[in-house]
């Protein structure tokens, strides 16, 4: 009777950590998803701009051409909100600048996210 009660437990054991290990892998995808759309939650519409002047919204991306038309839906959906471009870090300044008349000609204001400086060892 013991020998069955304790592959019983074995077969409850393994149950348990595959259940757990499960959840763990579920909460590792959905996690960094909700953070990375807090910002619209808050009113705020993300854009990423990449050091090749490509531009990112919600990991999705667009072109110039369909900017001002995302500006417009966003500001039929919130009219409270706000446009954040956020450059690559590795962003040349000349290309920040190119994008920034395009964000001049929505209805929404926008601002600038700086990247941080480098952290001085």
């Amino acid at each position: 009777m013991t020998r069955c009660s304790a592959a019983s437990l074995d077969g409850l054991a393994y149950g348990a950590l595959s259940t757990a290990l499960a959840l763990l892998a579920v909460a590792l995808l959905v996690v960094p998803q909700r953070l990375a759309q807090r910002p619209a939650h808050q009113g705020v519409v993300a854009l990423h701009l990449a050091a090749d002047g490509g531009l990112r919204l919600w990991n999705r991306p667009i072109t110039p051409e369909q900017l001002p038309q995302v500006l417009r839906e966003s500001g039929q959906l919130n009219p409270q909100a706000r446009i954040r471009l956020i450059p690559d870090p590795a962003a040349p300044w000349g290309v920040v600048q190119t994008v920034l008349p395009l964000l001049e000609l929505g209805v929404l204001p926008f601002e600038v996210q700086l990247p941080a400086p480098p952290a001085q060892p």
